[in-house]
């Protein structure tokens, strides 16, 4: 299927090319979905439905196709898949072979990411995703928003270090808004809009720039003391906005 959503993305089309005849659909959701990809910033979601599970030679084969696409294509090291054998996709909580951030391991195909497939999501190939996939409501969105905060980034919330970088100022903040949006409106946001809702929200403006900017590709360049000040500004602010959006459930 042609989609003028992959123009940016040729990983894609090579992945489609090269995955087992096990694949019976290929799918794409997150930003290049929404229209929201940055080029050389942002990850690709893709998801492959399969008439099987995958065994241990299919492991090593999928495990040497992504190396090669990271190789080949620009883009293919943010190529992510997880594949989920159609006998099991209607469990949100069943793991699944998933490729990611240059390995082969095994996790759920998220709320948020189920929701993100029923919405508009680019279909390569394969039967439309509400054929193989549960109904996701405005309640299922809040609930898995709410999950999200309530595991991964509390814990993150208690280490002080990983503030310091601007991989986790910039995606905490940008879930935190994009979870914001799905918890008191029950929708999902792109991360562009979540950059906008920052604003204006008791952020100092310098730091809701500097998010902006790397999305955009920018450099900003920041002192040490300056890392150590935002640490406690952002983990701080987050720590207070988090536990006020989870006392809602």
């Amino acid at each position: 299927m042609h989609d003028d959503r992959l123009r940016a993305t040729p990983a894609v089309a090579d992945l489609d090319a090269s995955l087992p005849a096990t694949v019976v659909g290929l799918y794409v959701g997150g930003s290049v979905a929404t229209g929201d990809y940055r080029p050389a910033i942002s990850d690709i979601d893709a998801v492959a439905l399969l008439d099987a599970p995958v065994r241990r030679p299919a492991r090593a084969q999928l495990v040497a196709l992504h190396q090669r696409l990271g190789r080949e294509h620009p883009e293919g090291g943010a190529l992510h898949c997880v594949y989920v054998p159609r006998e099991q996709s209607a469990d949100p909580d069943r793991r699944h072979w998933t490729w990611a951030e240059g390995e082969l391991f095994r996790r759920p195909l998220s709320r948020i990411g189920r929701a993100e497939l029923l919405a508009d999501p680019v279909v390569v190939r394969g039967p439309a995703p509400a054929t193989w996939l549960p109904p996701a409501t405005g309640h299922d969105v809040r609930d898995a928003a709410l999950a999200e905060l309530s595991g991964y980034w509390t814990r993150a919330l208690r280490k002080r270090a990983i503030w310091r970088q601007d991989l986790y100022v910039d995606l905490g903040l940008t879930v935190w808004a994009r979870a914001e949006a799905a918890i008191e409106d029950g929708v999902l946001i792109t991360k562009t809009e979540a950059i906008a809702r920052m604003s204006g929200r008791g952020l100092p403006a310098d730091i809701v720039d500097g998010v902006r900017r790397r999305r955009a590709g920018d450099r900003v360049e920041l002192s040490k003391a300056q890392r150590e000040e935002r640490a406690v500004v952002v983990r701080s602010f987050l720590r207070a906005e988090v536990a006020r959006l989870l006392a809602t459930r």
